[in-house]
């Protein structure tokens, strides 16, 4: 079996595509992956790879669309090169298929969907121009969400024949990062070292209105110096101008990197909103699936976040966070003291939660199911 991992992007930024190839390694598949410009430093000799040398992200949505017929044409000469009796092309994100499109059907494919659509759209503003989702779902040998709603919801909306599985968005890799680990970026360890001994409460991801922050940086900044309230992201900081004596920055820190910096929080931060502006479902946001919560649950962190279905169901039957019910100072400063009280209880529950969060056997599943195919084709 070979395994062909498809990516437009620049994997670091898809730690669930990081964790894909770094158990496919372990799992000793011989896997490739062709992507365009990427940072990706294979963890063993089983996975190697083939870069299209462009900066993906640096193209507006209009220029994206204009790429589509040079990039489908490089993406499908690197995959022919590499694809052999036995291989199986692993299609991650829904920008990905969009490249690779309908000539996907009659080869053997995988597509894993990080995020949740209701259509296939090449770009929002124009909605009609669309694939087939429910051709390129029902010819594929598997699809993939990381989350359990998501799976009932994108086979109702997309027709699709087969539920999808779920691989979630665990972390799997090998660095060995403890609680505080040592921090290596030299940006990130000279904010740390000004907070000092203040209680970290950390929000790790993009920014915007889908995740809105100021009342959160607010409601902390009133409970004095003990608490740092701490935003990691690669986007621009746009609550620069919020006066808090306790809000910090810290850049973009490249992923698995950015763990050592996770592992210093006190408290972890969700949040998540619905908006139309994303180009992706609203449902999406509301049955979210972020890595964050394994990522803090790591190391035992609690976390807090915004009532929505996906938090809420987390949070609730795993003891591992607390929801504020709407978007006040008081609000969310009660759910950091609802934490704050049973501090050691969540702590030992978020441990526990990602103990048994078996992403590797969830990986396995997936081969297991090419297995059969691939063993049926054989003794045809």
């Amino acid at each position: 079996m070979k395994i062909i991992v498809a990516l437009v992007g620049n994997s670091n930024k898809f730690p669930p595509t990081v964790s894909l190839l770094n158990a496919l390694g372990d799992l000793q598949v011989e896997t490739v992956l062709v992507t365009t410009k990427t940072s990706y430093k294979s963890i063993n000799n089983c996975v190697s790879t083939d870069v299209i040398d462009l900066d993906y992200e640096s193209y507006s949505p209009v220029q994206k669309m204009m790429l589509i017929p040079l990039l489908r044409k490089e993406l499908w000469e690197k995959i022919e090169h590499h694809y052999t009796d036995g291989s199986v092309i692993w299609v991650v994100t829904d920008v990905t298929l969009k490249y690779l499109g309908y000539r996907l059907i009659g080869k053997r494919y995988v597509l894993q969907f990080l995020e949740l659509s209701d259509k296939l759209v090449y770009y929002k503003k124009i909605p009609w121009l669309h694939l087939n989702a429910a051709k390129l779902c029902n010819n594929a040998i598997q699809v993939v969400v990381p989350e359990y709603n998501r799976a009932h919801i994108l086979q109702a909306l997309w027709n699709i024949n087969k539920l999808p599985v779920v691989i979630s968005n665990c972390p799997y890799n090998h660095e060995n990062i403890k609680k505080d680990n040592t921090v290596y970026d030299e940006k990130a360890r000279n904010i740390l070292n000004e907070i000092g001994n203040k209680k970290i409460i950390l929000y790790q991801g993009i920014i915007g209105k889908e995740r809105p922050l100021e009342p959160m940086i607010r409601a902390v900044s009133s409970l004095g110096d003990e608490y740092a309230f701490v935003v990691m992201s690669g986007g621009k900081n746009i609550y620069e101008n919020i006066r808090s004596r306790n809000f910090y920055f810290i850049p973009f820190v490249a992923p698995p990197g950015h763990l050592q910096i996770t592992s210093h929080a006190y408290i972890g931060v969700l949040s998540y909103v619905p908006t139309k502006e994303t180009g992706y479902s609203v449902l999406n946001t509301l049955y979210c699936a972020p890595n964050k919560i394994y990522e803090f649950s790591m190391f035992g962190i609690p976390m807090i976040g915004n009532d929505n279905p996906g938090l809420r169901y987390v949070f609730q039957t795993k003891h591992i966070g607390e929801i504020f019910e709407n978007w006040s100072e008081k609000a969310i400063c009660d759910a950091i003291g609802k934490i704050e009280r049973k501090y050691g209880a969540y702590s030992k529950a978020a441990i526990d939660f990602v103990i048994k969060e078996d992403v590797l056997k969830q990986i396995k599943s997936v081969l297991d199911i090419i297995n059969e195919i691939l063993l049926r084709e054989k003794g045809r």
